[in-house]
């Protein structure tokens, strides 16, 4: 139960300790030794997410393994998020939060949108890790009245518990193959690293100290086992062999060093340390050498984890502190906000005739549609539903909504009347399948969807008949966007070993990339006379709008704020 106690009073945040090597989500072993939070580096090895107190709330942020590209991708409004675990793809992060009143585990993508919560217990269930086919997540629990791991399936079903002893177990960590766990317990009277089989049998005992020996971390082959120690007076990186021998020293700095996360290639390490005063993210070669600070921020950084005529523009923010609505002019002059409430307002979708904005809120306790006035009056609800509801898209003669619900992993579309009446649904797929699109006549939609294994880009008639699939690339393609002819499609694809900006004809054929830029370029919206193309990027440093010719060229940036500004939509009318 300790671990668990201070793991709630962490997520309660506390401050920094005097010696500057404790963090507000910390863990502290009996000896009171403060223990950092995992570290995990994207599976493709291009960002890591992490935990930050610098917007004055624990908050997960992600950037490049250079340091660069910082985002928060956290709900800005909500409290207390730490404890990021990737998904094998890269495409979901799983972390703790106590947003709902206790530390439960939440699924979100990994820009942030999309938050499911996967655990719903009066106990604190934290500390989520991937199984490495994607399917699974170990977490803690103290539900059966003791700190014990337990797995689940990535949708929050199946909780199985898999230790069952009187001390504390915690931080779940599986083999490269996903037949072991290792994990830390004080069960032989100290916390030492222990590793069982994934079904909770053939339990061994790995490393024997009087120390505080805590947060396992497997090699990427699975040959031997990284961990955190005081043993040598502060808090060093270790490695140990599967049976417990030749354990050596790997970071040995002049602060602590802790919660160590290895590159899917196995070349790179982070891991969080106060080396120099204050505790921020570091990289590494795998042998300790060549140590590089990735941030640099008054705030402690820990938990690392490895990623109609165009004349106005409707976005979401967060620069007020909570992620809003705003509206702007094509040349980005004019920036107004057209919410204000203290949760995550999003989606902006603008009706045909302009007067009208659609967006998703979770104002009234959860995701929903709502309506209001283009000028941000009038605020009206059309969706009422336990489920999570997002992404509204109107259909071109204004009587209709398209959005996305979602329940556990899977999502599907939905249309509504604009008057919030006659919900139906018009997918019915096990899979994700979101972002909804009009072709500009109203007869088809195109959406992204992962019904064949990877996200593909998908049209079908309005009333959901006649799928058909338009790419079939084995990277992501998603937020698809129909030119005001109907003749193109333009969307977000990662094909090129990053994310930009395609179009192809309304068929399918013709892939014509249009953006080129190490950053993420995301979420393109037509202007109404199909010239122009607004969209997200966060090529330089921060995520805002910007907007080119429908040929990709001259790219011009709109907003600069230090805040995230995202999901773009053009006004259709003046």
């Amino acid at each position: 139960m300790r671990l668990v106690a201070l793991a709630l009073a962490a997520l309660a945040v506390t401050a920094c300790s005097g010696r500057g090597d404790s963090a507000p989500a910390s863990v502290a072993g009996p000896s009171g030794t403060p223990k950092p939070l995992p570290t995990s580096i994207i599976p493709s090895g291009g960002r890591i997410a992490f935990v930050s107190l610098r917007s004055g709330a624990s908050e997960i942020l992600t950037m490049y393994s250079d340091g660069s590209g910082l985002a928060n991708v956290s709900n800005l409004n909500a409290p207390d998020n730490g404890y990021p675990s990737w998904s094998p793809d890269g495409d979901r992060i799983a972390f703790t939060s106590a947003r709902d009143g206790n530390g439960e585990i939440y699924v979100m993508n990994a820009d942030g949108s999309e938050v499911v919560r996967v655990t719903d217990n009066e106990a604190f269930d934290g500390f989520p890790a991937w199984s490495p086919d994607g399917s699974r997540i170990a977490f803690v629990s103290a539900r059966d009245g003791n700190s014990e791991i337990y797995i689940m399936n990535a949708d929050g079903s199946g909780a199985t518990r898999l230790t069952e002893e009187p001390s504390s177990d915690g931080f779940p960590a599986w083999s490269p193959d996903g037949s072991r766990i290792a994990f830390e317990s004080d069960r032989g009277g100290s916390f030492d690293i222990y590793v069982m089989i994934a079904d909770g049998t053939a339990t061994s005992r790995l490393t024997d100290d009087p120390a505080v020996d805590f947060a396992p971390a497997w090699f990427p082959d699975g040959s031997r086992i990284a961990f955190s120690s005081d043993r040598d007076g502060d808090v060093d990186i270790y490695v140990t062999g599967l049976d417990g021998t030749g354990t050596t020293s790997l970071v040995d700095g002049l602060g602590n060093e802790g919660t160590l996360a290895w590159s899917p290639d196995g070349t790179i390490i982070g891991f969080a340390s106060d080396r120099d005063g204050n505790r921020e993210i570091y990289a590494a070669d795998a042998d300790g050498s060549d140590v590089r600070r990735l941030t640099e921020h008054s705030a402690p950084d820990f938990a690392p984890r490895w990623s109609s005529d165009g004349s106005r523009i409707a976005f979401a923010s967060s620069r007020s502190g909570d992620v809003e609505i705003y509206v702007m002019n094509a040349d980005g002059s004019a920036v107004r906000r057209l919410t204000n409430k203290a949760v995550t307002d999003g989606s902006p979708a603008w009706s045909s005739d302009g007067s009208r904005i659609a967006f998703s809120s979770n104002r009234d306790g959860n995701s929903e549609i709502y309506v209001m006035n283009a000028d941000g009056s009038e605020v009206k609800r059309l969706t009422d539903d336990p489920a999570v509801s997002f992404a509204p898209a109107w259909s071109p003669d204004g009587t209709r909504i398209a959005f996305v619900s979602r329940v556990g992993i899977n999502s599907d579309l939905f249309i509504v009347n604009a008057d919030g009446s006659g919900s139906s649904r018009l997918t019915f797929r096990a899979a994700l399948n979101g972002s909804p699109a009009w072709s500009p006549d109203g007869s088809r939609i195109a959406f992204a969807s992962g019904h064949d294994g990877n996200s593909d880009i998908y049209v079908m008639n309005a009333d959901g008949s006649n799928i058909t699939g338009l790419t079939g690339d084995p990277a992501s393609d998603g937020t698809p966007a129909w030119s005001p002819d109907g003749n193109r499609i333009a969307f977000a694809s990662g094909r090129d070993g990053n994310t930009e900006i395609y179009v192809m004809s309304a068929d399918g054929s013709g892939v014509t990339r249009l953006t080129d830029n190490p950053a993420v370029d995301m979420a393109p919206s037509w202007s109404l006379d199909g010239t122009r193309i607004a969209f997200t990027s966060n090529r330089e440093r921060n995520f805002d709008i910007y907007v080119m010719n429908a040929d990709g060229s001259n790219i011009t940036r709109l907003t600069d704020d230090p805040a995230i500004d995202r999901d773009p939509a053009w006004s259709p009318v003046p």
